[in-house]
């Protein structure tokens, strides 16, 4: 895992263990945005369930907005996840391999949070975590967030 922010917005790949878990609680993480989609989580812990349940037994709380492996999240989606994590302290976003969607979703939270544009919050998120947003998709949809913003932040 990785802060970008410590203690407020870090990502990491999709955990596999318990062990992984234990290591984000003694890390200070204390809710999760789960960005895979539900066979993605199958692959790794068996059941979603299964997943959710030693998350909430750690004392996790989450949020699961399943995003397409590739893809950018929808805007309302996007909006959804930002009022989520501005809920919150300790915020650990993940995906399966914690560059792409996780990638996106923080530099979008950045460009919000610290009136970053689009090409200096993936900066940003690369120099944590090199890579970081990886498709033509993700940076279109950051560029889009870039010219929404203003309007959005109006009503947020």
């Amino acid at each position: 895992m990785y802060w970008v922010r410590k203690g407020i917005i870090g990502g990491s790949p999709i955990p596999y263990t318990e062990d992984e878990l234990d290591e984000w609680k003694r890390e200070g993480v204390k809710r999760i945005l789960i960005l895979p989609e539900e066979w993605e989580i199958e692959e790794a812990w068996g059941s979603m369930d299964y997943y959710f349940s030693l998350l909430r037994e750690k004392g996790f709380e989450f949020l699961h907005e399943p995003i397409p492996d590739g893809y950018a999240p929808t805007f309302d989606q996007f909006l959804r996840i930002y009022e989520w994590l501005k809920k919150g302290y300790a915020n650990l976003v993940h995906c399966v391999g914690g560059i792409g969607r996780t990638g996106t979703i923080i530099a979008g939270y950045l460009m919000f949070e610290e009136d970053l544009d689009s090409g200096e919050a993936i900066e940003e998120v690369r120099n944590y975590r090199p890579g970081a947003v990886q498709t033509y998709e993700q940076q279109l949809f950051l560029l889009q967030l870039e010219k929404m913003k203003e309007k959005w932040r109006t009503i947020l």
